[in-house]
């Protein structure tokens, strides 16, 4: 995927756009890049959203580009808001490659904490049945797979709602996650 991603996202090579001294170090310190490669990447970024900002309707496109075989908007509209830290409706340069270092690059524990935050789809620290059940559902659309959603999305909340209270907590998410292949293969979408 992210190849794919990448050969989107960089476009051609040029470009003399310097990256700010603070975002360079912020980045330097979070991704482990070395200065020439964020560099890179910010040159290529800056190419593909000259205004430093890609937009929510690029990200769909790119997205779409990538699942031809199924429909990746609702999917691609919840990593949307998860890479959109900041809640601006775009995803600036520095959210781009922390979320992308986290998703490729990232510990198990920040995969997972990302993960929980692309389901908790309102923000509010817990995921609602309705939550699970849209972002599940996202994932099969993408994937081109019919139906059979809703029982996935049953069977991942109640196997993650340990204390029953109609709620997954971020606490619940990861433990179960990092304790089960299966949990770990239908977040994936691999079923």
């Amino acid at each position: 995927f992210y190849k794919r991603f990448n050969f989107e996202i960089m476009g051609n090579s040029g470009g003399k756009d310097k990256i700010s001294k603070e975002d360079m170090q912020f980045l330097q310190d979070k991704t482990q890049l070395d200065k020439d490669s964020i560099q890179e990447w910010y040159e290529g970024f800056l190419r593909d959203c000259p205004s430093g900002e890609l937009s929510q309707t690029k990200f769909i496109a790119m997205y779409s580009k990538i699942f031809p075989s199924g429909n990746a908007d609702n999917f691609s509209q919840n990593i949307f808001r998860t890479f959109d830290t900041n809640n601006s409706g775009t995803i600036d340069f520095r959210e781009f490659m922390l979320a992308l270092h986290v998703t490729s690059k990232g510990s198990p524990e920040e995969k997972l904490a990302w993960a929980f935050r692309m389901y908790d789809v309102d923000g509010n620290g817990s995921i609602e049945f309705n939550e699970m059940k849209r972002v599940v559902g996202a994932v099969y659309e993408m994937l081109g797979t019919e139906g059979g959603h809703a029982g996935k999305a049953q069977e991942l909340f109640d196997k993650m709602d340990q204390n029953s209270d109609g709620l997954v907590s971020q606490d619940e998410f990861v433990e179960v996650c990092s304790k089960d292949q299966d949990l770990l293969n239908i977040l994936q979408g691999k079923s």
